[in-house]
């Protein structure tokens, strides 16, 4: 009896031995699966990272709007222009109180693109590039597009380019770009498509297509766009921009949502970045004759004309919103609208274009407020958690133009590894890029749990010895150095009563501001001074060469800038200045002579502006 009981114990504990054995077997099979799973993942990971990222990364597009004034939108509350689809992209943005720009167009937009003050490669002050200037960004500086493209964006730029263009490989799709549509320069006609800068350039067409080429030669793939018709040219970039969209991400029947349940073994498109940079408002003031009826209500004709400007860009951003609908790609798209300066109020002659900085004073080319604290704001669809409310966010912190760049690199989650080099330090103490990044702050305004911290605590508007301007905000203290006003005029808004901010005359009617007299005579006398220089550009490298002329404004209070009070704060107009001294005096790179130089006669063949040089060393 005791042997059987002993041999049906063996026997169960031989069973059990097998279970047992079979068991570990399949956990240890499992086991070396789930490690060469993870191994293969994380070799990817390291291997290959664009492949790994592309799934996560948004579509960018980024608007740009030339020469709006910070009250000639409708989100900014004081409704004599209304905006009702730029509006409604704001009202589910951050809007960003305290965004500010060069106080002209090409610098601005360089600061975009490098991520870096435009006075440290030679692009600052108030001057933008002419027709058939050899000047330009140097093609030294490493642009946002190019960034992007190491994540395999596929990059666009339709519009205004205005960056230079005497060298081939100074255009757009040298420069990271894999296409463009638009004009190289920076003001043309928007029927004939004409140049527009006066006697200095001359007339001359700017309408082109490029697409990169492998071989790195724009002119394999340029083509001069012929526009028999007059065609209005914020209708044709936006027809452009739609095409570029609905041919991106093609929807057919079955497609359903915003293509999240799509197989994942499916081919996904690349993500886009669009650079929509429009003309308008920008002069001249010509809108087409269906824009100025929806705004007949305006009184003021030439409030009336630029209201008419800005319902065309306002119909340009509704269509290209509905084309990222069509195409389910809202909802996977970070939208970001800007303008490059203030608006631009008057002409020389004291001709009013009917733009308005309300509640600032100035206007583009000046370095107060009204020249460089303009409308901006971006819309973060993915940092919307469900059930969020879906409403406006304000951020009082500082940002700038050149913030954009790393902002962007964050946003789009790159990988730093894809990051060239030099993007990361110079060396160990001096940021490469004077832009921050504000993505985190902005994922804490968007989470009602956090609280938000502001990046930027100073930030530079400008060092231009060579034109006598400089100013720095730092805090609540703003100071100017040297002649604030680039064009010597001063426009000085009188303090009103919110109530009459909707009186359009106040906004619009030069006799309502504070203007030196002798307007006229003073801006002739003032340009025949900078045909002479006001300094010369080969020796004027900083802040040394400027007149001492300082302007301190508390802008917690005096946002109109009235005020002088370095007289009495001494200690805090003295640390403003040292800090500009730094800035000044480390990797500060003066306007280049070129930039003064005539046009170039090659710049224009058969009243066409075209590139002239292979490429910019022979500049």
């Amino acid at each position: 009896m005791m042997l059987l009981m002993t041999s049906k114990k063996l026997q169960r504990r031989t069973q059990f031995k097998k279970i047992l054995t079979h068991v570990c077997d399949h956990v240890l099979i499992a086991f070396i699966v789930l490690i060469v799973v993870v191994t293969t993942v994380s070799l990817a990971i390291v291997l290959s990272p664009k492949q790994e990222l592309i799934r996560t990364h948004p579509n960018i597009l980024v608007v740009i709007a030339d020469d709006l004034g910070y009250n000639d939108v409708g989100y900014q509350g004081h409704g004599d222009i209304k905006t009702p689809y730029i509006d409604r992209l704001a009202s589910s943005s951050i809007i960003l109180q305290r965004h500010y720009t060069q106080p002209m167009c090409s610098p601005s937009r360089a600061a975009l693109f490098t991520g870096r003050y435009p006075f440290r490669y030679g692009m600052g002050g108030s001057r933008a590039i002419y027709y058939g200037s050899k000047h330009g960004l140097d093609i030294s500086e490493y642009l946002l597009p190019q960034a992007l493209k190491t994540a395999d964006y596929k990059t666009y730029l339709i519009g205004k380019w205005h960056l230079g263009f005497a060298g081939w490989d100074m255009t757009p799709t040298r420069r990271g770009f894999d296409y463009f549509y638009g004009t190289y320069g920076g003001s043309t006609t928007y029927k004939s498509h004409q140049s527009y800068e006066g006697p200095r350039s001359g007339k001359g067409y700017d309408l082109f297509e490029d697409i990169a080429s492998d071989q790195g030669d724009t002119k394999v793939n340029h083509t001069i766009i012929k526009d028999p018709n007059g065609t209005f040219s914020e209708l044709l970039f936006t027809e452009k921009a739609v095409q570029i969209i609905e041919e991106a991400f093609p929807v057919n029947d079955e497609d359903q949502g915003d293509g999240a349940d799509k197989n994942e073994n499916e081919d996904k498109p690349k993500p886009i970045f669009m650079v929509m940079s429009y003309q308008n408002p920008h002069a001249p003031i010509t809108p087409m004759d269906e824009d100025v009826a929806q705004n007949e209500d305006i009184e003021n004709e030439n409030r009336r004309k630029m209201a008419a400007m800005i319902t065309s860009l306002d119909y340009g951003v509704g269509r290209i919103t509905s084309a990222l609908e069509k195409t389910h790609q809202l909802n996977n798209t970070i939208i970001i609208f800007l303008s490059d300066n203030g608006g631009h109020l008057m002409m020389p002659s004291g001709e009013s274009l009917g733009s308005s900085n309300l509640p600032f004073r100035g206007a583009k080319c000046t370095l107060y407020e009204g020249g460089v604290r303009t409308p901006a704001f971006i819309k973060i669809p993915h940092l919307i958690t469900p059930g969020q409310v879906n409403s406006s966010v304000k951020y009082d912190g500082l940002f700038h133009i050149s913030d954009w760049f790393p902002t962007i690199v964050s946003l789009a989650q790159l990988d730093p590894r894809l990051l060239k080099k030099e993007l990361q330090f110079q060396d160990d103490k001096k940021p490469y890029l004077d832009g921050i990044d504000h993505s985190e702050t902005f994922k804490q305004l968007l989470d009602e749990t956090q609280k938000a911290e502001a990046p930027r605590d100073h930030v530079v508007l400008d060092i231009d010895p060579v034109f006598n301007q400089a100013a720095i905000i730092k805090g609540k203290y703003k100071l100017i150095v040297g002649k604030a006003a680039f064009m010597d005029f001063d426009q000085v808004y009188p303090l009103i009563d919110d109530n009459s901010i909707q009186n359009e005359d106040i906004v619009v009617n030069a006799s309502y501001y504070k203007i030196s007299p002798n307007i006229s005579q003073q801006m002739r006398a003032y340009a025949e001074t900078q045909t002479k220089y006001a300094a010369d550009p080969l020796k004027c490298l900083n802040l040394d060469c400027m007149t001492k002329d300082k302007l301190l404004f508390d802008l917690s209070w005096d946002v109109t800038e009235s005020n002088d009070l370095s007289w009495r704060f001494s200690a805090e107009t003295d640390e403003l200045y040292e800090t500009l001294r730094t800035y000044s005096n480390r990797n500060h790179k003066p306007v280049e002579p070129k930039f003064f130089e005539d046009q170039n006669e090659e710049a224009k063949k058969d009243d066409v502006w075209t590139p002239w040089l292979l490429n910019s060393t022979e500049v």
